[in-house]
């Protein structure tokens, strides 16, 4: 699960049961050379951390195994998800998510859970479904201006496209946010996938002014010269690599 970007932040702030998949995946890289600070001192350390280690193990045993044996126990889900996301394991933590959507649906909800099972499915290329949490994340809460944008970006990406529909919520995210270059970014390509090169200039132009170091905005003139000039159009990528 790469993720999207500008959502990463929205993420970890949204799950209230959980501290973000990017931010534990960084802690579990940087796990090793942690340990190698005052607190290793010796064989003595290394067995304690050896018993912690077996000790954390069992208890995440214990939680797993109690959520599959109390498949109606919403917070026993809840829990399973929780020890999956913080080792890193995004399938298996949007499997209980939805285990526990299932049991109790607007609990699931208040805890934020939406964005993070839509971001799984939108990184699926499964975009029908990433449209469908989205929008439920968004009946839950509809102040959040990146939201809209990467279901604006599901709709551009799915098969066919669906640009007018894109440009509908992405409207919503400018009106929260009117200089917000994410939304301008997918704007733009809504606007050249419908070959409307007039509202993708002035597109353009907002990005521009909304930021000016943006690194897409070359490819986004190119692309535009290229609508104008009757030739082939490339949406430029939101993430290369």
């Amino acid at each position: 699960m790469n993720g999207n970007k500008y959502l990463v932040g929205l993420i970890g702030l949204a799950l209230g049961f959980i501290v973000g998949y990017f931010a534990t995946q960084s802690m579990n890289k940087n796990a090793g050379g942690a340990t190698g600070g005052s607190g290793s001192t010796g064989p003595q350390s290394s067995a304690g951390g050896q018993q912690t280690q077996q000790g954390m193990m069992a208890n995440v045993q214990a939680t797993i195994e109690k959520a599959r044996n109390s498949p109606t126990d919403y917070q026993a889900q809840i829990d399973v998800a929780r020890v999956y996301n913080q080792i890193g394991r995004a399938d298996e933590t949007v499997e209980y998510l939805l285990k526990a959507y299932e049991i109790d649906p607007v609990e699931t909800g208040k805890l934020g859970a939406f964005p993070f099972v839509g971001q799984w499915y939108f990184e699926k290329k499964n975009y029908d479904q990433a449209e469908v949490w989205f929008r439920r994340a968004l009946e839950v809460d509809s102040s959040e201006p990146d939201v809209y944008v990467i279901l604006a970006e599901a709709l551009n990406l799915r098969t066919p496209p669906e640009p007018d529909k894109a440009i509908k919520e992405l409207e919503l995210a400018l009106k929260i946010n009117p200089t917000n270059s994410h939304a301008l970014v997918h704007l733009l390509d809504a606007y050249l996938l419908k070959k409307d090169a007039r509202l993708a200039d002035e597109t353009l132009n907002r990005l521009t002014a909304a930021e000016p170091t943006n690194l897409k905005i070359a490819s986004y003139q190119t692309a535009i010269a290229d609508l104008k000039a009757g030739r082939p159009v490339t949406l430029p990528k939101e993430r290369p690599e």
